[in-house]
């Protein structure tokens, strides 16, 4: 719609020069709403590919994808984009105008030193600036003109780096009859604005105007020793521009302007409810304020209870102060912050008296710790000093429950002693905090224990003197053992010497009754056997007797028939007259007397005898 209605013109002269290689591209791309003219020149030593035509490729097919008038930065950083990928062998370094139009207005973009001109009546409307060091010192110095060789020193290109800066321009209207042109370094920077000026003058199309120029930039290199390298220049005529609806115009205004009426409408009420909320947030605040100091005094009366429920409601108010309103933002932050730390420090005051009602010991230490680091830094001097004397309260409890832990374990092992010691040391500690339940079942356990206690001592007594009763009786069996056999031996020693006595072995008979009589004196078995044992040892002992008083009686007789021999042996020999034998015999039967203790008439009689012998 917007190309058919208008009519745009373009004509292009690109000539290598003394380059080896082409250094300069230009291509444009007309759409249906929008066309996008780009021109680039390369400064870089790649012989391969025109890093220039690269630059305008990606530009273009940018512009493709997503036409705006908007977007010209983005065209040219997806080009840069480009070369920085493509500088694999030399870093890639080039220049590029990009134009965009909507066939009414117009928009361009600049980085390096390409150049673009307006030129509308043979007068210059616009003239694009450069990113050269050139242009910086034509800035600094209006009046001097700088070296030509800054030109080529360029401030900013496509490849620099990831990030470029692109000069982009305002968005402007297309002037039917106007003309636009591209040019590169080597043909602006060799004419003179007067000179394109006077070619512009002169031609009547595109084609000449282009002409004119060459001729010029030919005619300039003969003068000129140095060669002129590869130049482009382009000519963008507008006969006719896109013309939008007036009516769509005058809409477009009466848009504004009722968008600003709303717009001042909705300040207004903005503001109305602005002040609303600030009123609202002082008056919520000077509650907070007033729950705060109620709830400061509950907790120095030590009332934690009616303290949470004030801080509870100033919590419900800072919940509902409006943070994003811009008035008194720190305050109300800080007030929010105050109340709620309060409020969580109560509940946790209250979670931990349940954790020690509960016994929970390690949890509420945990919790009355917490509360108090945070207390002081609160201003809660009193919760802390009362959390202060809980958390020794609850090191109380803790030693409490250690001991009471430790006598059950001992009583469970049956060391009733270990475990009453416990209980002991347990109850004398409860003595200094208020815990009659503890105590009390500490006391009944202590009472049970003594009670096992007395019963296991009970126990242990009967067991001790049946365990007595056992090794006496056990010491009666091996003592009756012991007598028993002492007792077999003994009676066999009697019974022995009783044989030897039949034998008529006194001897031995006296030596086995010495052997029973030793035996009898160890003997220690019951009364009846020691008294039978005591009979035989002394009928054993009278039977002896008797029979060695047998014995010598026999001796004694058996000497007298011996003497009573000598004597008739000696008569005999007397007879014989044989008087020294028969005095030997008699000698013999006297000494028989004499061993015997005789001295009645027979010892006279042998002495007699000895005598008449003598005679």
């Amino acid at each position: 719609m917007r190309r058919l209605n208008s009519k745009l013109v373009v004509n292009f002269i690109s000539e290598k020069g003394n380059d080896r290689i082409e250094k300069t591209y230009i291509a444009y791309t007309p759409l249906e709403n929008y066309m996008c003219i780009a021109i680039a020149e390369s400064y870089d030593n790649e012989t391969a590919e025109n890093s220039a035509k690269l630059a305008v490729e990606a530009a273009l097919a940018a512009f493709e994808r997503k036409p705006s008038l908007k977007r010209v930065a983005e065209y040219i950083r997806y080009a840069n984009r480009q070369l920085c990928l493509h500088s694999t062998r030399y870093p890639l370094k080039a220049s590029i105008t990009l134009f965009v139009t909507d066939y009414t207005r117009m928009r361009y973009g600049i980085c390096g030193n390409t150049k673009l001109y307006e030129i509308y009546e043979n007068l210059f409307t616009m003239v694009s600036k450069t990113q050269t060091k050139y242009q910086q010192l034509l800035e600094e110095d209006g009046r001097a003109v700088p070296d030509l060789s800054e030109i080529h020193n360029l401030t900013e290109y496509l490849g620099k780096g990831k990030h470029v800066r692109p000069y982009i321009s305002r968005k402007r209207k297309l002037a039917e009859g106007s003309v636009l042109l591209f040019a590169t370094s080597n043909l602006w920077g060799r004419l003179s604005e007067v000179e394109i000026l006077d070619a512009c003058e002169n031609a009547k199309t595109n084609e000449e105007f282009l002409d004119s120029l060459q001729e010029l930039l030919l005619s300039l290199q003969e003068q000129d020793p140095q060669k002129i390298g590869s130049y482009t220049a382009a000519v963008l005529s507008v006969e006719k521009v896109f013309q939008e609806d007036v009516q769509k115009e005058k809409k477009k205004k009466r848009r504004i302007i009722i968008a600003f009426v709303a717009f001042f409408v909705l300040l207004l009420i903005l503001l109305i409810a602005f002040f609303v909320i600030r009123a609202m947030d002082r008056r919520k605040l000077k509650e907070i304020k007033e729950y705060d100091k109620k709830g400061v005094q509950y907790t120095e009366y030590g009332n934690y209870t009616k303290a949470l429920k004030e801080y509870e409601q100033a919590s419900e108010q800072a919940d509902g102060l409006n943070l994003y309103n811009f008035q008194y933002i720190d305050e109300k932050k800080e007030w929010k912050e105050a109340v709620t730390d309060k409020k969580d420090l109560l509940t946790m005051l209250q979670e931990a008296e349940a954790a020690l009602a509960g016994k929970e010991y390690e949890q509420a230490k945990k919790l009355y710790n917490q509360i108090q680091k945070e207390a002081s830094s609160l201003g809660l001097t009193v919760l802390g000093e009362d959390v202060a004397e809980k958390l020794i309260e609850i090191d109380f409890h803790m030693e409490i429950a250690q001991l009471v832990l430790l006598g059950d374990m001992y009583a469970s092992t049956e060391e009733y002693g270990e475990a009453l010691a416990k209980y002991e040391e347990a109850l004398k500690l409860l003595n200094q905090v208020s815990d009659l339940e503890t105590q009390a079942e500490v006391q009944a356990k202590a009472f049970d224990l003594r009670q096992k206690q007395k019963e296991a001592d009970q126990a242990a007594q009967a067991a001790k003197k049946e365990k007595e009763q056992k090794k006496k009786e056990k010491e009666e069996e091996k003592k009756q053992k012991a007598a028993n056999k002492i007792k077999i031996q003994i009676n066999t020693l009697i019974d022995s010497a009783n044989k030897a006595l039949e034998e008529g072995r006194t001897d031995r008979a006296k030596n086995l009754y010495q052997q029973a009589l030793a035996k009898y004196k160890k003997f220690d078995g019951t009364d009846e056997d020691a008294e039978k044992i005591y009979t035989d040892i002394a009928a054993l002992g009278q039977a002896i007797i008797e029979a060695e008083v047998k014995a010598e009686e026999e001796a004694e007789q058996e000497q007298l028939t011996q003497a009573a021999k000598y004597i008739l042996q000696a008569k005999e020999a007397a007879k014989d007259k044989k008087t020294k034998k028969a005095k030997s015999l008699y000698e013999q039967a006297l000494s028989i007397y004499q061993e015997l203790n005789i001295w009645d008439e027979r010892a006279e009689a042998v002495y007699d005898a000895i005598a008449e012998l003598e005679a």
